[in-house]
């Protein structure tokens, strides 16, 4: 077997890492596709934190030992709940929507593997710092605070969220050397993953043909971006795929219940791991849980199962730092009050050009205009992805505007990839309509009655 394919089938034991948390009952309503991989979304996560925690101890990583130490988190996090089981959803008919909206994923999904192995979507980010780290971390096996301290390659963001360089390492260590082709190709991987668990999850609250539709514009969609902006490689995808998860999660039934809001925790701390705007993301998506779902109760239980992996994550990539006089935060951005609002509107203008020259805007305008078409109809958990969206291009703007001289080019090759879940999220914000949210009540009803 080529080191390429040891590379990639090295992500196929993620889900065994979170299979014990994945094999509770309280999963039962999700399809068993959806389950495996979230079981590797969770388990990613896992995984990546026994290696900052095995880095932070001063011991040196193996996959065996990894593998087993996050298997037995996961185990120890099962025993935490305490859910019945759900009822099993109902059969629906695959009809011509489900049919023609699985054709259009697996389109986007081929399109993307085209042209991320013609090289045409691959992330020049791959080459400048997301693979020598990685690669560095697999030969010091751990993540090596001498090569971080090294003032020549402080472009490399020895700060930024450990996740995707982590898993970059945990694969090459079994392929023996970094494969950068394999990296690129996380990008049409993880979209396919999301392609498969994304209808699973969304049809806990939406009926078959809404939940495979929404998915599909979904993946086409990030798959568009991905393409155009050239994320092969880099830790676009990662975010991309915990945020879109964790926000479907978030809106379903099953985070009525402690299992599901533990799962949504951890994939949050997955966005929050893999970039640093995964932490604004996550922010905003736990405030306003509890105001768009106001049965969630107690408060303080559900706060801790949705936001504490986040916080134990990021405080151990901290302290790892601190303790290795490295970072003692996230840096580079300047003062925090240091802005310079005169450049408001050249950032307005240049991301308006760069958004409106990513295919004529048309993979923001088309999931936008569907949710203007379910405006009058929309519930209070909509505002979840709305705020979420919200949040992030406040934080978006907030960032350009720190810079002292013109932003415009720095906008020019990064807002196609940063605005790039709004699309995600204005697509789950248009299936919170008044009569999806009467179904969703319906089985989380149901689900309390068991």
């Amino acid at each position: 077997m080529s080191a390429g394919l040891v590379w990639l089938a090295t992500f196929l034991l993620l889900p065994l890492a979170g299979l014990p948390l994945l094999s509770h009952v309280a999963f039962r309503q999700l399809p068993l596709t959806s389950r495996a991989i979230l079981a590797g979304g969770a388990g990613a996560v896992l995984v990546s934190f026994c290696m900052t925690a095995f880095a932070l101890l001063g011991a040196p990583w193996s996959l065996a030992a990894v593998l087993l130490a996050a298997a037995l988190l996961s185990w120890i996090l099962r025993r935490t709940i305490r859910d019945a089981p759900p009822p099993p959803l109902r059969r629906g008919s695959r009809g011509a929507a489900v049919l023609v909206a699985s054709v259009l994923a697996a389109a986007a999904v081929g399109a993307a593997l085209l042209a991320t192995a013609a090289g045409a979507a691959s992330s020049p980010d791959l080459i400048f710092f997301w693979g020598p780290k990685a690669q560095q971390y697999a030969l010091a096996r751990t993540v090596d605070a001498r090569f971080l301290a090294e003032p020549l390659l402080r472009y490399m963001h020895p700060y930024y969220p450990p996740l995707v360089t982590n898993l970059d390492a945990w694969a090459s260590m079994a392929a023996g050397r970094m494969v950068w082709t394999a990296a690129t190709l996380v990008f049409p991987l993880l979209l396919a993953a999301l392609a498969l668990a994304l209808p699973g999850v969304l049809r806990t609250s939406l009926p078959k043909s809404a939940a495979a539709s929404a998915s599909a514009l979904v993946v086409c969609a990030l798959a568009y971006f991905g393409i155009e902006a050239d994320i092969g490689g880099n830790g676009e995808m990662p975010l991309l795929f915990f945020e879109s998860l964790a926000a479907a999660l978030l809106l379903s039934p099953v985070c009525a219940g402690a299992g599901g809001q533990l799962l949504a925790g951890i994939l949050l701390a997955g966005a929050a791991c893999a970039k640093v705007e995964g932490l604004p993301f996550v922010l905003c998506a736990v405030i306003l849980f509890f105001w768009a779902r106001p049965g969630a109760r107690p408060v303080r239980a559900v706060l801790l199962r949705l936001f504490f992996p986040t916080v134990i994550s990021l405080a151990l990539w901290f302290t790892f730092g601190a303790t290795r006089h490295l970072f003692r935060g996230y840096a580079e951005g300047g003062r925090f009050l240091d802005v310079h609002p005169e450049h408001a509107g050249i950032v307005l203008r240049a991301v308006a050009s760069t958004l409106a020259s990513t295919g004529y805007g048309l993979p923001y305008l088309i999931p936008l205009a569907c949710l203007m078409l379910a405006a009058a109809r929309l519930t209070r958990r909509a505002a979840i992805p709305l705020g979420a969206a919200a949040g992030l291009i406040g934080f978006f703007f907030f960032t350009y505007l720190h810079r002292s001289e013109d932003p415009s080019l720095w906008i020019s090759w990064s807002a196609a990839r940063v605005f790039s879940p709004l699309a995600m999220l204005f697509t789950l914000a248009a299936t919170c309509a008044r009569d999806s949210d009467a179904a969703s009540e319906q089985r989380t009803a149901a689900a309390s009655r068991h």
